[in-house]
């Protein structure tokens, strides 16, 4: 709550289970909801109302509706002309231009923004688009207790969701390695320096050249030798890299991969926390003027991570071959808001609901510093297959 609504304005509760859910995912690995807010509480976040807490995204009415966009890439605001098919001048007060950009989609229908914006690679959506929740699909072997071994996990995830699960199955024994490319590592490495120990400080780090044959056969057999294997790419990219998730799954009776996407493994579809909530109508409608805000701080993140570690540990523990196919919008969409967000009462600081205080996030303190860039290469590609 003290992360959604306006910063002028009271906190908000939306009308869902996004806590809920994220209680009962994160209980076996002893932690709770409070991941959701973790971002912000290490990089002193607060509610921004239409604009995302990080300030990336922003909640735009339409001619028909509501439209969420991020423009936190360079190509994001580099595609913005051939989106609405006019030049867009650009000024030093203004950059992103979210003046003009705001004009343009007021002027037009939600589907029409959607549909063009998704197919140049933009991360957007409309509130409530996604309906599909995300599903674990494979066949269970026999049931062997959680405690009967410990897996090796491949993480080839960047930035949030990804990161957390494998961190979330480092919490239960899991020897956990993380693999980034050496020519473009993990962008959490150059963010919040204590948000990235959070998520990686109990990982090992292996670098390659993924650009080059001999790095993805490097990679491409580190990862036979896995029993868990996350990523948050896109298929067609897993499949740049030589990999084939179907065939991972095929070369042992017990595997799971782990596919965390914007809004699916089938979808070519670009998307983010912010964005991506809103797909799956995680927003909080406001009750003084109807409209939407943010929920939280990029909620989808945290809670497909979240969901997705709960999915491959439960997985793991039953045995037998398993895809996890992890959506943002997915996990938004299985907590989706129902109604008109509740109102806090009172005044800052003393916020509170049904008697209850609202409190500011507080970061949670991290297993131990991130490895550096590659500091496990060598050792980690020396050691024999199981």
């Amino acid at each position: 709550m003290a992360l959604t609504g306006d910063p002028d304005g009271p906190p908000l509760f939306p009308a869902s289970e996004v806590a809920s859910a994220a209680d009962d995912a994160l209980a076996p690995f002893g932690l709770d909801a409070a991941v959701l807010a973790e971002r912000a509480a290490s990089g002193g976040l607060g509610r921004r109302g239409r604009t995302s807490c990080g300030g990336a995204s922003r909640l735009l009415p339409s001619s028909d509706g509501w439209v969420a966009l991020t423009l936190s890439r360079p190509e994001d605001v580099e595609a913005l002309p051939a989106v609405f098919e006019v030049d867009i001048a650009l000024s030093a007060s203004d950059v992103p231009p979210w003046t003009s950009v705001a004009a343009l989609v007021a002027d037009r229908p939600t589907a029409e923004i959607v549909e063009r914006a998704a197919l140049l690679g933009l991360p957007v959506a409309a509130v409530g688009e996604q309906v599909t929740p995300f599903a674990a699909n494979g066949t269970a072997r026999v049931p062997r207790g959680r405690s009967a071994s410990r897996p090796l996990v491949v993480d080839l995830s960047a930035l949030w969701a990804g990161p957390l699960a494998a961190a979330c199955l480092a919490a239960t024994g899991a020897t956990v390695v993380k693999v980034e490319d050496v020519r473009r590592p993990d962008g959490a490495r150059r963010g919040d320096r204590d948000f990235f120990d959070l998520l990686n400080g109990a990982k090992r780090s292996v670098a390659l050249d993924l650009r080059a044959a001999a790095g993805r056969r490097q990679l491409g057999d580190l990862v036979a030798r896995a029993d868990v294997v996350v990523t948050s790419g896109r298929s067609r990219a897993i499949a740049g890299l030589g990999l084939d998730p179907d065939a991972f799954l095929a070369g042992a009776s017990d595997r799971v991969w782990v596919a965390i996407t914007g809004h699916g493994w089938s979808s070519d579809r670009v998307g983010f926390g912010d964005d991506a909530a809103v797909a799956g109508g995680l927003v909080a409608w406001d009750p003084g003027d109807g409209a939407p805000r943010f929920a939280a701080d990029a909620v989808a993140d945290p809670l497909c991570g979240a969901l997705a570690a709960r999915a491959a540990l439960d997985a793991w523990s039953v045995g037998g071959r398993w895809f996890v196919d992890a959506s943002l919008a997915g996990a938004a969409a299985t907590v989706a808001a129902s109604g008109p967000a509740e109102a806090a009462r009172g005044s800052d600081p003393s916020w509170t609901l049904d008697g209850v205080e609202v409190r500011t996030p507080v970061a949670r303190r991290a297993p131990g510093p991130g490895p550096a860039l590659g500091a496990d290469t060598e050792s980690v590609l020396a050691e024999p297959a199981a």
